[in-house]
């Protein structure tokens, strides 16, 4: 009867699909969080905020129910990467979105399974294929006709999009080396590990510029954009993401993103008032039926 009960790995790749999935949902709908925020307050600030909540709910739970800790070796690398991914990227993302749109945003963070699988690909952790090279031509076509149309779009937009592509290009580093690190520690001490030291470099960062940390003047709208940012976009959202990328490949997980700008352009329409355009509507179809080619099953070889 314990079959019955143990997760076998095709269950576990389909949860790990759902979870990814979950996660990109959460964070498509914190670009439009952000994107609300930073016309209230600085965009570190934002960052910090977001980070802050996350590691005092996660670091309260792993506190009680984590038994064994990382090496002090191992915690100070990957609090290393984590204040890059944790803080840097979200410290990005908030700079980003005050020059374009969630959409736009949203649009360009897709490239990064594409650099999620060239990364994998460069160390031989995952081997490109003829499906996988035609489906990232594809989907960076889509990303250049949706975001290469100016309609609708803030004058400074392109800054706002490159930036969001560094911040892709994180992601994806994130995605490859942490692989290694997720086989060894569960996925709620490697968020810990990454998301304390991230929200340090943010408030040294917030110190730096005079930007307000803990006490910013927002409306009551603002805090519950806060509150959401810290607890289902963050704490939720990352530990979903990190869970889904201990048990399946980084690619597989990256794959998940398209739900990323689809929550993005549905709440960017609805609660801010932001365009969509037929060029975003074309990038987005182009984009999701690149990443349906590269992830396209292949065959079995005859034995």
């Amino acid at each position: 009867m314990s079959r019955f009960f143990n997760p076998t790995a095709g269950n576990l790749a389909i949860l790990a699909a759902l979870s990814a999935c979950l996660s990109t949902a959460l964070g498509g709908s914190a670009f439009v969080a952000m994107r609300f925020l930073v016309t209230e307050t600085d965009p570190v600030t934002v960052a910090f905020l977001r980070n802050v909540i996350a590691a005092i709910v996660l670091t309260t739970i792993a506190l009680v129910i984590v038994r064994r800790w990382p090496s002090p070796r191992e915690l100070l690398i990957m609090g290393f990467m984590g204040a890059i991914f944790f803080g840097g990227l979200q410290f990005i993302f908030a700079n980003a979105l005050t020059y374009t749109t969630s959409s736009r945003g949203a649009l360009a963070y897709m490239t990064s399974p594409f650099l999620t699988l060239l990364i994998a690909a460069a160390f031989r952790i995952e081997r490109p294929t003829r499906h996988k090279i035609i489906g990232i031509v594809l989907a960076t076509l889509g990303v250049a006709v949706a975001l290469g149309q100016g309609a609708g779009a803030p004058p400074d937009a392109w800054i706002g999009d490159g930036l969001i592509l560094v911040g892709a290009l994180i992601t994806a580093v994130y995605g490859v080396w942490s692989n290694r690190w997720l086989r060894r520690h569960p996925p709620l001490v490697a968020v810990v590990s990454g998301v304390i030291p991230g929200s340090a470099f943010l408030y040294v960062v917030a110190l730096a510029t005079d930007a307000p940390a803990f006490t910013p003047e927002l409306s009551h709208t603002g805090w519950m954009a806060v509150a959401f940012l810290g607890i289902g976009a963050a704490a939720i959202s990352y530990t979903l993401w990190v869970w889904a990328l201990r048990h399946t490949t980084p690619t597989l997980v990256a794959v998940a993103l398209p739900v990323n700008p689809l929550m993005a352009l549905i709440w960017g329409a609805l609660l801010l008032g932001e365009q969509i355009t037929v060029a975003i509507l074309v990038g987005f179809a182009l984009v999701i039926a690149g990443i349906a080619i590269a992830n396209w099953p292949r065959k079995a070889a005859p034995a």
